[in-house]
């Protein structure tokens, strides 16, 4: 089943979301592991792990279950939460980016650790958001997002995409990194929309839950279509054809956060976007992403993002080198 064509206002959310994906950087590891091994990974954003060969188990800190690796299975940890990784659930953990400063992994990311015991050989990434916290796709997915091995498409799609970023880093050409990023958000998106694809239709709380309820479900797509628009609670539930209480509680139990507060991120997403990409006022910027005023826009902006739209524009276009026109 297609999400995107079975309701409409599904596949307006969905796409919306994806197209939210931008990484502004990313870096990639090809370990061969031998037992006994274990790392933990922490505030590094969002992440993946592709096992090739062999079995391991990750655990998202505060998921009660940890999870069983085999070759061919794939994982996203789609924001900055602790995870570990390990041959056994009982063996002990290292940081990996501590580990990393005693190795020389070449220049395919490749490296060799552990004991003497079984091999695991995994291809793993680590991605930093470009709009952080206020990017509604990371916001709302899981903690762990798993795509086991027995959907044979689902990996050979993922495979594919991951051997063109190592082959694109391997390739020595000039802005490498920046097309291996690229094909990072690709990749993301591809595991992101199997993982909707697998599960909107079973899912019995949560964000896809709130996206296949008729009522909120319009809503998300109304809000996701129109962000400038000046919405109150009170025109959001009446669109839903629910009362303000009835539909604010609704709400804020499938999304796992106030409408108004879904709206701000959204608001901010389009900010951020448009800060990266063009020369306008912030005036336009501001009117555009539903603030009426610069002040009430930059109060908003510095809140989420610990920086002004202007130091938040100039950051960026000096990582860039990108200088106004």
């Amino acid at each position: 089943m297609n999400i995107t064509t079975k309701n409409g206002w599904r596949g307006t959310v969905i796409d919306n979301l994806l197209l939210s994906i931008r990484f502004r950087s990313s870096a990639y590891y090809r370990p061969e592991l031998r037992a006994p091994w274990g790392f933990s990974i922490d505030d590094r954003g969002p992440t993946f792990h592709f096992v090739t060969h062999g079995k391991c188990w990750i655990e998202v800190k505060g998921v009660a279950k940890a999870v069983q690796l085999s070759a061919g299975d794939f994982v996203v940890i789609p924001r900055r939460d602790m995870h570990f990784i390990r041959d056994l659930p009982s063996t002990r953990t290292v940081d990996y980016f501590n580990f990393l400063k005693s190795l020389v992994p070449d220049k395919d990311g490749a490296f060799i650790v552990g004991g003497k015991g079984p091999v695991t050989r995994m291809v793993c990434g680590g991605m930093k958001s470009e709009n952080g916290v206020t990017d509604p796709l990371l916001a709302v997915l899981p903690p762990i997002i798993y795509l086991n091995r027995k959907g044979e498409n689902v990996a050979s799609r993922l495979r594919v995409t991951v051997n063109q970023i190592f082959e694109e880093i391997g390739s020595g050409r000039n802005g490498a990194a920046a097309v291996a990023t690229r094909l990072a958000d690709v990749l993301f998106m591809q595991a992101v929309r199997d993982y909707l694809d697998e599960n909107i239709d079973i899912a019995e709380s949560g964000w896809l839950a709130a996206l296949r309820d008729q009522q909120i479900g319009r809503a998300l797509a109304l809000l996701h279509e129109n962000p400038h628009q000046p919405w109150t609670v009170d025109e959001i539930a009446d669109h839903a054809a629910l009362s303000r209480s009835v539909f604010a509680d609704k709400f804020t139990k499938l999304v796992g956060e106030p409408p108004l507060r879904y709206l701000t991120r959204l608001r901010l997403n389009v900010a951020t976007a448009r800060l990266r990409s063009s020369n306008d006022k912030l005036s336009v910027i501001a009117n555009a992403a539903g603030y009426v005023s610069v002040p009430g826009f930059t109060k908003a902006f510095k809140r989420y993002f610990g920086e002004t739209p202007g130091e938040y524009r100039r950051s960026r276009r000096k990582r860039f080198g990108l200088r106004r026109r």
